[in-house]
């Protein structure tokens, strides 16, 4: 997936701006306009979006935006009284590898005058953004994927599309998939249970990995590496860090119904 520069601006007119939104709605189908193709359930098709796109192609019409740079477009996070515009999920840098140091300093870079085309823009062509300006970049550059583990148990596109069940569940996820030119949106209750085994390495002992490089292949990925899964992960790792210090033992030598009563006690919803 790619990667992205994440900003926010600020003196933004939030009157101005959302009548224009209101006047010109944008659903999810919206994303799949010529740069990438996308696959929903059919409800997301008719769901409102908080997408950004007639700003850039005016600006691709006008030469502020060259025209290779089409991917410029996606999604705003909240606008507020203040005239703070947030999270612009805009900039889509193809080809980043986020192992790479080299690649990482140059795609940083590249984002960043991507992004401060798009607040020109936004300032020419999206009401209330008239006087606006960049108010922040993101810390970093955003990066979807890099490396996987090879793990005891991989999830498939099946497990987090048909509800997967696993007896070593440590959390669920709702089915929330967003990647690889997959979308389908958490609004109907389905969900699936997120095994121990998917953080623990095949061939590697006394090692756990959460977040995004837990087991898997590429739509699973675009399921378990949303931020909320990955939490699911990182509290289940902790726990079974802590019982296999207590315990002294590797994590894969735990008995998994002892880190389930602990996740219970927390609070943790298992099945």
């Amino acid at each position: 997936m790619a990667a992205a520069v994440r900003f926010s601006m600020t003196a933004v007119d939030p009157q101005g701006f959302l009548a224009e939104v209101r006047a010109n709605p944008q659903t999810y189908r919206d994303w799949d306009s010529g740069e990438w193709s996308v696959e929903t359930t059919g409800k997301e098709d008719r769901m409102f979006s908080p997408f950004l796109k007639k700003p850039f192609q005016l600006a691709i019409q006008e030469g502020l935006i060259p025209q290779n740079l089409s991917t410029i477009s996606g999604t705003w996070g909240a606008i507020y009284d203040t005239g703070d515009l947030t999270y612009l999920n805009l900039v889509h840098l193809d080809g980043c590898d986020g192992s790479d140091p080299d690649d990482l300093t140059r795609f940083e870079m590249e984002g960043r005058r991507q992004a401060m085309l798009a607040v020109e823009a936004m300032r020419r062509h999206h009401p209330g953004c008239e006087t606006a300006r960049l108010r922040n970049f993101g810390m970093t550059l955003g990066v979807r994927d890099t490396r996987k583990i090879v793990a005891r148990y991989n999830m498939t596109e099946t497990d987090v599309r048909d509800q997967g069940r696993f007896e070593d569940s440590i959390g669920i996820f709702p089915e929330f998939i967003d990647g690889y030119g997959l979308l389908i949106l958490p609004t109907t209750g389905r969900y699936f249970q997120v095994p121990w085994r998917t953080m623990l390495p095949r061939e590697v002992r006394n090692l756990l990995v959460a977040g995004r490089a837990t087991g898997g292949d590429r739509i699973s990925h675009a399921a378990t590496r949303n931020m909320m899964c990955c939490t699911v992960t990182g509290q289940g790792a902790g726990v079974g860090a802590a019982i296999s210090v207590k315990q002294n033992l590797p994590p894969e030598e735990l008995d998994v119904g002892l880190i389930q009563a602990e996740l219970k006690r927390q609070g943790v919803r298992l099945a």
